[in-house]
Order: C-alpha cells, then sequence, then structure tokens
C-alpha cells in the first residue's frame, strides 16, 4: 500500500499537463493585467514618468515573453520592451532586442519593421553609418515589398550625402513648401 501513495505523490509532483496548461494561461493572463497597468502608469498624463516604472516594464516584458513564449503576444512584448530600452539609451540592447523578434518569430507582422529600427538606431543613434548601410541593404532583399524597404531605400541614399548636401537639399525642400 505505501507503494500506491509514493506513486500518487510522485505524480502530483510531476504535475497533470492540462493542468499546467490552465495555470500557465492564467499566469499569462495576469502577467498582461500587470503590464496594462504599468503601461498606464508610464504612458498615463504624466509629464516625466518615473524611470523605475519603465524599467520594471522592461523586465515585466521579457518576463512575459519567456513565461508565455507560445502566446501571440509574445512578439509585441519583446518589440515594446526594445522601444523602452532605446528610450533609456540601451541602443546596443535594444538593437539586439529588435534582431530576436525578427529572427526568431517569423510570422510577427511588425517583422521588416524590427529590421529597419535596427539600422535606424545605428545610423541615429550610434552614428554606426556602416551597419546602417548594411542594416537597411538586408531590409530591402529581405522584406522588397513592405513600406520599411521604401524607407531603407531613401535612408541608404541619404547615407551616401554628406552632410553640408543634406541641409542644401532640406533648405530647398524648405523653399518648395
Amino acid at each position: 500500500m505505501s507503494r500506491w501513495v509514493w506513486v500518487a505523490v510522485a505524480l502530483a509532483a510531476c504535475g497533470n499537463p492540462a493542468g499546467d496548461a490552465v495555470g500557465e494561461a492564467g499566469d499569462c493572463a495576469e502577467r498582461l493585467e500587470a503590464i496594462g497597468a504599468l503601461e498606464a502608469e508610464l504612458f498615463g498624463d504624466e509629464v516625466n514618468p518615473r524611470s523605475e516604472v519603465r524599467d520594471q516594464l522592461i523586465r515585466d516584458y521579457a518576463a512575459f515573453a519567456n513565461a508565455c513564449n507560445g502566446e501571440e503576444r509574445a512578439p509585441e512584448m519583446l518589440f515594446r520592451r526594445a522601444d523602452l530600452l532605446r528610450s533609456k539609451g540601451a541602443f546596443e540592447e535594444a538593437m539586439t532586442q529588435l534582431r530576436d523578434v525578427h529572427d526568431h518569430f517569423p510570422s510577427y507582422p511588425q517583422r521588416a519593421r524590427c529590421a529597419f529600427l535596427v539600422g535606424f538606431i545605428a545610423e541615429t543613434e550610434l552614428g554606426d553609418r556602416e551597419q546602417a548601410r548594411l542594416t537597411y541593404q538586408q531590409v530591402v532583399e529581405v522584406h522588397p515589398e513592405s513600406e520599411e524597404a521604401e524607407w531603407a531605400r531613401i535612408s541608404l541614399a541619404q547615407l551616401d550625402l554628406r552632410a553640408d548636401d543634406l541641409l542644401r537639399n532640406f533648405q530647398r525642400n524648405e523653399s518648395v513648401e
């Protein structure tokens, strides 16, 4: 009889696969609720949001994606995480996050945007024109029909202009309007 008790204990310790799925779904829903509350606090009417709220949201986005990897909202949470990382000046980490979303979530509708933003951050935040050039070229090759590919083509053309040419073009465009 004690053998059956141990079997029951072992089965209880292993858990019920159906029960785990229910627990995970509940856990994911709770995580999304917490994220929603933090987003409301961070993006509310407050002019100067608290950095600790942003940092908590960065952690919660990652925790949601890790715990709820099969959830369809996981790539969106990571995309939002990349945006917050960029806002706090963690440019390399934001670029890495965007690459991960692009590479690991092939059905995510914002894939092309992730790829473009890697180049944009390299160009505008890091001043790495060569990294930006390579990334923009990849956007055009991998997502040729996307809006982001058009942005990448424009960005590539602008990378080739010198600063004084850009200023002249800007002034010319201002006088036309």
